[in-house]
């Protein structure tokens, strides 16, 4: 199967404007030539992407998954495109944060907003990483600080000969999805449900399964490491996701999603990062003595 990959423009143009002519005048081709385009594309998926039963222009599950795609492939983009621009930077100093996929974009990007003035000037180097790869990757000095969800049993088995931490904050992991019009909820936990989870050797699959296993009715419609991949499905109505709440807090806030069951079906997260005592360089030493601060 080969994509061309104007598909991820067109895609995400076609879900802005909701309308194949208003669409395909953005894209600055005829409308004919545009749903020819979409036509070839659901030809090389093997499946439709839009419903064509539908009085509006709206896309099928297998359309809505393809559109999440798109928008990560988007975001994926722009953040490298970000990173580029930090190149152009007169100081070369460089640090290093694995961060764990669920904390990479909303809460990592909060969270150097903190740092005061001198050290944002500081080239950030972001690697996104699952808590086992984070644990590696600064023990063996491939990355300079980790940030992740740590629970007590592991904070107890840390060799504090080597490694520092801090606590930087908790949150919840909770059931969501997006609302209808009207505000209600398009999913019901109490009823089967479409689940997007976490891979199986991801950290938070295993929290969630130790609530929901047996608990709920769901098939598993999507598994991935990446926690900012569910939340895109999350928006494009394609089910129902634990995510972090920290990093949902705007689309809570104005109902585009909406917590789906109490406390029974949430889980505590307290969040930290950690250092190498062994690494000495004074800029590090900058950062931790600040974040000690701050210390929540």
């Amino acid at each position: 199967m080969s994509l061309e990959i104007r598909w991820i423009e067109d895609l995400l143009t076609l879900e802005q404007e909701r309308s194949i002519s208003k669409a395909a005048e953005r894209r600055f081709v005829s409308q004919s030539a545009f749903t020819r385009r979409i036509q070839h594309l659901e030809q090389a998926l093997g499946f439709p992407i839009l419903d064509r039963d539908s009085r509006h222009l709206e896309f099928t599950d297998a359309g809505q998954i393809l559109l999440a795609t798109a928008k990560s492939i988007e975001n994926q983009l722009q953040a490298t495109l970000a990173l580029l621009n930090n190149l152009n930077r007169s100081k070369e100093i460089t640090v290093r944060f694995a961060v764990v996929h669920s904390l990479s974009s909303t809460f990592f990007s909060k969270f150097i907003q903190l740092f005061p003035e001198h050290l944002q000037e500081f080239k950030i180097e972001l690697i996104a990483a699952n808590v086992g790869e984070g644990f590696k990757l600064l023990k063996e000095g491939a990355c300079d600080f980790f940030i992740g969800y740590i629970d007590h049993n592991k904070i107890n088995q840390i060799n504090t000969d080597i490694i520092d931490y801090l606590k930087l904050g908790q949150t919840e992991i909770i059931p969501v999805c997006i609302t209808h019009n009207n505000g209600e909820a398009k999913f019901d936990i109490n009823k089967h449900f479409p689940l997007l989870s976490y891979s199986k050797n991801a950290y938070l699959r295993n929290l969630v399964d130790q609530v929901i296993l047996n608990q709920l009715n769901y098939r598993i419609l999507y598994e991935t490491d990446h926690a900012n991949n569910l939340k895109d499905f999350v928006m494009q109505g394609a089910g129902v996701a634990w995510l972090p709440r920290i990093t949902i807090e705007d689309e809570l806030a104005t109902n585009k999603v909406k917590i789906l069951a109490d406390t029974k079906f949430s889980i505590q997260q307290e969040i930290f990062i950690l250092r190498n005592k062994l690494n000495k360089d004074s800029s590090l030493q900058q950062i931790w003595s600040f974040l000690k601060k701050v210390q929540v």
